[in-house]
């Protein structure tokens, strides 16, 4: 059966990653995995996968902690670091009919989440946490948190990659 091998290798060699990390950043890591139908109009996704981690760096210890679903992973340098982001994972969907198919694959990788900047937002406002959580933020507040996180110092990559086709009988 046809896979997708999604890695993301040398990220650590954009030494911003690192120093916003050590400066109390978090890194984001998004990935995103689609089984595409290549059609002559428009291709059919037909099937998805999503997961993300946060990678925080504990000065006082000198680890990486890394934090997905499964739990916490503490690691003891960058060059466990750097190894940690290079895993590669194995993607695999069947097809649900005959055709020519391909993965399409996305990675994200930022210092700044949409909630830290709400947060950043509320804290200006003199508002509490709780409270700014509760209230949905308007087209303005979104807009301005769009072009923070696209505008600000902070480090941020867009990775984005496909398969060759393949036929599936």
């Amino acid at each position: 059966m046809p896979e997708a091998l999604v890695s993301v290798r040398g990220l650590l060699s954009d030494r911003r990653f690192l120093r916003a990390m050590e400066s109390g950043f978090p890194l984001y890591m998004e990935y995103q995995v689609a089984l595409r139908q290549s059609r002559s109009m428009f291709d059919r996704t037909v099937s998805e996968w999503a997961w993300e981690y946060v990678v925080l760096y504990d000065p006082v210890r000198r680890v990486y902690v890394v934090e997905d679903p499964e739990g916490t992973e503490e690691l003891a340098g960058q060059a466990d670091l750097r190894n940690r982001l290079g895993r590669v994972y194995v993607v695999q969907f069947q097809p649900d009919r005959p055709g020519l198919y391909y993965y399409k694959a996305r990675v994200n990788a930022r210092t700044l989440s949409d909630a830290d900047v709400d947060e950043a937002f509320a804290w200006l406002r003199g508002e509490d946490q709780d409270s700014a959580r509760l209230r949905r933020p308007g087209v303005v507040t979104r807009t301005a948190r769009r072009l923070l996180v696209r505008f600000a110092p902070l480090p941020r990559i867009s990775l984005e990659a496909r398969t060759a086709d393949f036929v599936w009988r």
